[in-house]
């Protein structure tokens, strides 16, 4: 087999300022085949065009999947980032409704997609090859939400670090005699925070949200899977339609549609579900049995 790899560098490596994909960075490439010889215990589908849309269907699901966990890691980093650039500027977000709100939108939005991961795990089946694909619904809906969201986690992560992220020198003038005394005094905002330190934070920032590697994290979580339109197809393909509408016959139908000539689905008119309708107990809480015992937060992976 024959083949031409054509690549490029998605990060900054190299750059003093790119705190987190000088190193962390990740890298994008086109593979040209030319002349390619696939044996044939290897090949999967050969004509069964009828199969293509399973096939890529079940692709596509996978892939939203594990981008929700990556991007979720991502978003981890930015609230902690922005925590600290509230701290160095000075500020303290218990003392600042509109920054408190502000990381609460972005944990909101986090956590919101991440949770329909966790979903689409829970939900998952396994198929005949003894695979198990994610939830359908689950995958697409935090994938969709992550894809129309990232840049709503760029601002509010500007919104809470200031336009210093961008207006800093460059490092050049960190020890340049002539004017590192007057950053050092203009940047010092909390006697327990190094005006350095407020330094490292800032350029984390740029980093992540305000620098061409941020550009290349949006256009990834926007269109990283597919277009937000293949999802919104998927989640259409998926979702169990059918059910809702039987369910909507059950409670408000009682015989009604039935008696006009409308097709129903409903099989027991005049009863909500086929135990009839219950007062739910009141659950009991108990304590937990060992409250010493503190469940370790887990770390996501970030992509």
């Amino acid at each position: 087999m024959l083949g031409r790899p054509v690549g490029r560098s998605a990060g900054r490596p190299g750059e003093s300022t790119a705190k987190f994909s000088a190193k962390y960075g990740q890298s994008t490439g086109v593979a040209i085949f030319d002349d390619v010889f696939v044996p044939w215990d290897r090949v999967f589908l050969a004509g069964e065009w009828q199969h293509s849309q399973f096939l890529t269907s079940t692709y596509a699901t996978h892939h939203r999947h594990t981008c929700i966990g990556a991007r979720a890691g991502f978003g981890d980093l930015l609230i902690g980032t922005g925590v600290l650039m509230i701290e160095s500027n000075g500020l303290d977000p218990d003392k600042s409704p509109h920054l408190r709100n502000d990381l609460v939108e972005l944990i909101k939005i986090v956590e919101g997609f991440y949770a329909c991961g966790v979903a689409a795990s829970v939900y998952g089946i396994k198929d005949p090859s003894g695979v198990y694909q994610p939830d359908g619904v689950f995958a697409n809906v935090g994938k969709l939400l992550l894809a129309s969201q990232i840049y709503d986690m760029h601002r509010l992560a500007h919104d809470v670090s200031g336009g210093l992220i961008v207006t800093l020198p460059g490092p050049d003038e960190d020890h340049n005699p002539e004017t590192r005394g007057d950053l050092a005094s203009m940047l010092q905002t909390r006697e327990d925070i190094p005006h350095n330190y407020r330094i490292e934070v800032s350029r984390l920032m740029e980093d992540l949200t305000a620098s061409n590697t941020a550009g290349w994290y949006s256009v990834i979580s926007l269109r990283g899977g597919g277009s937000p339109e293949a999802m919104r197809r998927e989640i259409y393909r998926y979702y169990p339609l059918e059910e809702r509408a039987a369910l909507a016959e059950r409670l408000l139908d009682h015989g009604i549609l039935a008696e006009s000539g409308r097709p129903t689905c409903n099989t027991q008119p005049g009863r909500c579900c086929p135990v009839g309708c219950q007062v739910p107990e009141t659950p009991q809480l108990t304590a937990p049995k060992h409250p010493e015992i503190k469940q370790e937060s887990a770390l996501r992976a970030v992509e």
